[in-house]
């Protein structure tokens, strides 16, 4: 308990060296406080971060605080610590605050976001990044069931046009324009890097999950080399040594059910603690498919089945009460249908709605299973310097049988499957005090790639082929940051990145082998980083970046020729002008930045033959720009209202870009880039328990994937969601709609030199039902 003298206002001094107030206001620490009574709790935050706490015994008696586990600015801690108490803190000097009741009138304000991805900062206002979050409120409130589902609220993001492919940042799709190659723009879940398979299909729900973060434009200096165009963490609830426990159930139209059930609690008292989510999702694709109804396989087509098993342990030793250790385990079984549709040019109509306008031998009924791990340990060497070791594993097996594989009398059939895998460890050491921050560490991965196919009869050919490509990457890193004068930082940051990749292609045709080749290719490269801050006021900071981005270079084998080719790094520069700031009382939270990119070298898949998919190799073949912004904000209007909104804009154009079988492309813009797309929703709750909700987004018409001379662009778009329901202490009840107006659009169109061939369908409209109980 903390000492009280008399009837005076407790005061808890901490023997600490005097510190700045930059350090005792802002600096981070690794906070290790179970949840428990708010005296003990606040005795020891303030030990922890070398503060002095002033309170009232009578205010803070019967009071419990939420835990604090992890590392976070002084402010950000209170906030967790107070949450749901009344209460609030002030700061009072340097290194001294005090806690109060929290006015009525201030019952209103927003809670500060913090930032799990970023490396040198755990608030969003201290990062000159462009870091849009979806939060766990912001989650549960708009129905949000996937980390995709997610990019409705941001800007310059969205979805790609594909099951097989990537998403979209700042109009660059995650695997730029050679798909399932080294991606852009890389999917990361408790710190875990998936594969680009497990980003296609994968750990998609967000059943439990503390926040979505995406990071728009390079995080190559502190992220390495899949980071040229950004990076989306999904970060998932910790273990809480407070017990709870959830469950939800769904269903409504296209078949839609769900499931899920989460249980947290402590198996050792303040030492271990565990965390148990599991969600299941099936829906069935209301595209029309007559042709294909009769294949074994059907089913699994035209269903959406996706589930997710996942544990936690934190465990606190209380023998090392500078350390922590968090695991954390997921298996995740992922199958998503497509929505293409056959055109005119195959003898449909688009308004019939047919999907079986391929030959079955090209329709794949693909099915991915993914498992992560990740153990993060971190070690606070006083109250200034933090080790972290962090090491992950993420593996992908992704099955691709053709629809009608298995099905008697059919032999012209497809059976397949790739297997990737990504295992990596990083040693991080993180310093705060004074005038100085920094963060250095080193990097190591070793990525793994297994994929073969069989067709027996391909058309009278007996075709086998076999891939495999091993890549092993090693980095030094470090950025340090340094006050040089009151309200002015000076931000320096390095990468030495080293990769090795070899690979391997085997092809045979009735027995006879036509490639059997391996190729080998290895780069270094150093990747800066310079930044200027300027913080204008409390909770307000302008900044200016510049940094270097870059995909390695690698080689293949071309089919048509059995030969090699080689390819060499793209890279990028990337000019940006940031903004972050609270106003109106903690009421209005804005982020803001304006950027120009420069791209050199861009790797671009080509064919040597017009017409010959054998012929496909990658290219140095594009140089382009691409300029543009993002605002989005936060706004509480009352204890009732919140608000969001978002506006993005990219201007993307090739400077030189020619492909042999397309032509020159120059002067074009970037596929799945629209120019200009902005988001808004608005959230109400009635203090009797009722609420209701709303979110749009825009997107403006943009390029589909490059085709026949003219190009063909896609319409832009409107697509609006809705949600009402009833919430009381331990269970909420709501009706919501995603596509509530049902509005038809396409997200790609495929056109040739005389009309339509086939499009890709936006998702239709669901509504459904959720209950889900707290116990």
């Amino acid at each position: 308990m903390l000492p009280v003298c008399l009837a005076a206002p407790l005061a808890l001094p901490v023997p600490v060296a005097a510190r700045t107030a930059v350090d005792g206001q802002h600096a981070t620490h690794e906070f290790a406080i179970p949840a428990g009574p708010l005296d003990d709790a606040l005795a020891s935050l303030a030990r922890q971060a070398g503060l002095t706490v002033s309170a009232s015994p009578d205010l803070l008696a019967g009071r419990r605080a939420a835990a604090v586990q992890g590392r976070y600015g002084v402010p950000d801690a209170l906030d967790r610590m107070l949450a749901g108490t009344g209460l609030r803190y002030r700061f009072t000097g340097d290194n001294s605050f005090v806690v109060e009741p929290l006015p009525e009138p201030r019952a209103a304000v927003l809670g500060p976001v913090k930032v799990y991805g970023a490396k040198t900062t755990t608030q969003l206002e201290d990062t000159t990044a462009s870091v849009g979050v979806v939060t766990s409120e912001q989650i549960e409130r708009a129905e949000i069931g996937s980390f995709r589902d997610a990019f409705r609220t941001l800007g310059n993001v969205m979805d790609g046009d594909w099951p097989d492919a990537g998403f979209v940042i700042r109009g660059i799709n995650s695997e730029g324009l050679t798909p399932g190659g080294d991606p852009l723009a890389s999917l990361y879940v408790d710190g875990a890097r998936q594969t680009v398979n497990g980003a296609r299909r994968g750990a998609r729900g967000l059943w439990d999950v503390e926040q979505v973060e995406v990071y728009r434009g390079p995080q190559s200096t502190l992220t390495g080399r899949a980071a040229l165009a950004g990076a989306v963490y999904v970060k998932t609830k910790d273990p809480t040594f407070e017990p709870e426990s959830r469950a939800r159930l769904a269903g409504g139209s296209m078949k839609t059910r769900e499931a899920a059930v989460m249980t947290s609690g402590p198996l050792i008292d303040d030492e271990l603690a565990y965390r148990f989510a599991a969600e299941y999702h099936t829906s069935e694709n209301d595209i029309d498919y007559p042709t294909y109804e009769g294949f074994d396989r059907y089913d699994d087509f035209i269903g959406d089945e996706y589930y997710q098993l996942r544990g936690k342990l934190l465990w606190l030793p209380e023998a090392l009460p500078d350390t922590n250790a968090l695991l954390s385990y997921s298996f995740s079984h992922d199958s998503p249908y497509i929505d293409d549709i056959g055109g005119p040019e195959l003898g449909f109509d688009y308004d019939d709605e047919r999907g079986d306008f391929n030959t079955p031998v090209f329709v794949e009924s693909r099915v991915a299973e993914t498992q992560n791990l990740s153990l993060e340990i971190t070690h606070a060497l006083g109250a200034d310097l933090t080790l972290t070791s962090l090491t992950a594993w993420s593996d992908t097996d992704m099955d691709r049988p053709s629809v009608n594989e298995g099905t008697a009398g059919e032999t012209n059939v497809m059976r397949g499957d790739t297997q990737q895998s990504i295992v990596s460890q990083e040693l991080r050491a993180n310093y705060d005090r004074d005038r100085w921050r920094w963060v250095s560490g080193l990097y190591a991965a070793r990525e793994e790639e297994r994929g073969q196919y069989t067709r027996p009869d391909y058309f009278g050919n007996a075709d086998r082929s076999r891939t495999g490509r091993d890549l092993d990457n090693y980095a030094l890193f470090g950025e340090a940051g340094y006050r040089f004068k009151p309200g002015w930082e000076a931000v320096l940051g390095g990468r030495v990145d080293y990769t090795s990749v070899d690979e391997t292609a085997f092809f045979a045709r009735n027995g006879g082998v036509v490639t059997d080749d391996r190729t080998s290719h290895s780069n270094t490269v150093f990747l800066p980083k310079l930044a200027l801050i300027r913080t204008l006021a409390p909770m307000h900071t302008l900044g200016f970046t510049v940094q270097k981005g870059y995909r390695t270079g690698g080689a293949g084998i071309q089919r048509s020729s059995n030969t090699e080719y080689r390819y060499d790094d793209e890279q990028t520069w990337t000019y940006e002008l940031s903004y972050k700031g609270v106003a109106l009382d903690r009421r209005l939270q804005l982020s803001a930045n304006l950027f120009y990119t420069d791209w050199r070298d861009q790797q671009v898949g080509v064919l040597g033959t017009p017409g010959d998919s054998t012929s496909r190799r990658v290219a140095n073949a594009g140089e382009s720009t691409l300029q543009g912004f993002e605002l989005e904000g936060r706004y509480r209007f009352n204890p009732r209202w919140s608000g969001f909104a978002s506006i993005g804009y990219v201007d993307t154009e090739f400077d030189e870009f020619v492909d042999n079988s397309l032509g020159d492309l120059s002067g074009l813009p970037f596929p799945e880039a629209p120019e200009w797309n902005a988001a808004l929703g608005a959230f109400y709750q009635h203090p009797g328990g009722f609420f209701a909700g709303a979110d749009a987004k825009y997107v403006s018409r943009y390029l589909a994937r490059f085709g026949a001379d003219p190009q063909e662009y896609v319409d832009g778009y409107t697509v609006a969601n809705a949600r009402v329901g009833l919430r009381a202490d331990d269970w909420t009840v709501t009706l919501y709609s995603e596509n509530v107006f049902d509005r038809d659009y396409y997200v790609y169109n495929d056109r040739n030199t005389s009309g339509d061939v086939a499009a890709t369908l936006g998702p239709r409209r669901v509504t459904a039902l959720s209950v889900e109980v707290a116990f």
